[in-house]
């Protein structure tokens, strides 16, 4: 029989994500996610099967432990991507897409042998390593991100870099199973700072500024405080966190204006000890996209508030004057906010 090396993508946090309410959508999701990730590499990685929220890929190739690893890696930063696209693409507020920030993803790696047979017109791996890799889905793993390597396969694991811990199972039908595993909560943290971008006056289309006389650990505090958005700021009248926390990288909210625009916020990057966030804005009337850094720096007694807008439409604006009056609007919205967020943060007073 052939042999190969088996990974086994599993989307953590499926089931609650599945509700009846965005089925639909939740379909569709997870179909964009594994469609994604199997486009990684797939001539030398090749489709097992696709079992509902786990995508099996085999190679029959000899592979190096980090050719291995890599493409781990590409894998999840593929389906961090790919969860991007779809918290900034949509306003809807279903079950599924409300909570498609939170899925998670893990890995199985095993090797051995195999057989291949066709049912129903597909073709099925078979043999009794298959079945090990697939147990291996249920496990006593704590990181809720992670890749778990059997046997030979721990040289996976070492390549890696990160730090490699033991594990073992026991299962009805296969017996006791030993393995290696990293968490990728560092895999995760990496690809966040790859993508970090912070927009200065130098590089933003649009930046204003605003001084208030309040300790810059005190507006920072306001800014960040969610419940604290819609009495602030002038022409919000609702914020809500979708997935993850409002300090956190990857984390996506939403908020909605009083005039019924509904806007999606996925927060690119955070650096509490500069006090400076970044978040992509989607569904931006006419643009439709634009990255917004908000920051806060000390200033004689007190400190300097300012937004920084670069506007990322999908079509570049040629009319400069079109383009001209964007500028403005966006500049009067974020001059307004700060308005409001310097008479909070000096006296208390809110928008209402």
């Amino acid at each position: 029989m052939p042999s190969g090396t088996f990974v086994l993508a599993d989307i953590g946090g499926y089931t609650s994500f599945l509700s009846d309410v965005g089925i639909e959508h939740a379909k569709e999701i997870t179909g964009h996610l594994l469609n994604g990730m199997f486009e990684v590499d797939s001539e030398r990685w090749k489709l097992g099967n696709v079992e509902g929220d786990c995508l099996f890929v085999y190679s029959d190739s000899e592979l190096a432990p980090g050719d291995v690893f890599s493409y781990l890696r590409r894998l999840y930063e593929n389906f961090r991507e790919s969860l991007q696209e779809v918290a900034s693409g949509s306003t809807c507020r279903c079950g599924a897409c409300d909570r498609s920030g939170d899925l998670t993803m893990k890995f199985v790696v095993h090797a051995g042998e195999f057989d291949v047979e066709r049912i129903a017109g597909q073709q099925q791996l078979i043999g009794s390593d298959i079945i090990v890799a697939h147990r291996l889905l249920k496990n006593s793993v704590p990181p809720r991100e992670y890749a778990l390597m059997t046997g030979a396969l721990a040289e996976v694991a070492d390549a890696s870099g990160l730090e490699v811990k033991e594990g073992r199972d026991d299962y009805d039908d296969i017996g006791a199973v030993d393995y290696v595993y990293v968490d990728f909560g560092g895999v995760r943290k990496a690809y966040h700072e790859k993508q970090a971008v912070f927009l200065s006056e130098a590089d933003a289309d649009v930046a204003v500024s605003i001084e208030i006389d309040a300790p810059p650990e005190y507006v920072w505090s306001c800014m960040k405080d969610a419940k604290l958005a819609p009495q602030i700021l002038p022409t919000l009248t609702e914020f809500e966190t979708l997935s993850g926390e409002m300090e956190e990288a990857g984390s996506v909210h939403t908020c909605l204006h009083g005039d019924g625009i509904r806007m999606i916020h996925y927060r690119v990057a955070y650096d509490a000890e500069r006090r400076r966030v970044t978040d992509k804005l989607s569904h931006v009337p006419v643009v439709d996209r634009m990255l917004q850094t908000a920051e806060v720096e000390p200033c004689g007694a007190g400190s300097r508030f300012s937004f920084y807008y670069s506007i990322r439409p999908p079509t570049p604006i040629e009319d400069e004057e079109q383009r001209a009056g964007i500028l403005n609007v966006v500049r009067m919205h974020a001059q307004g906010d700060l308005e409001g967020i310097k008479a909070y943060c000096e006296t208390g007073r809110t928008k209402g």
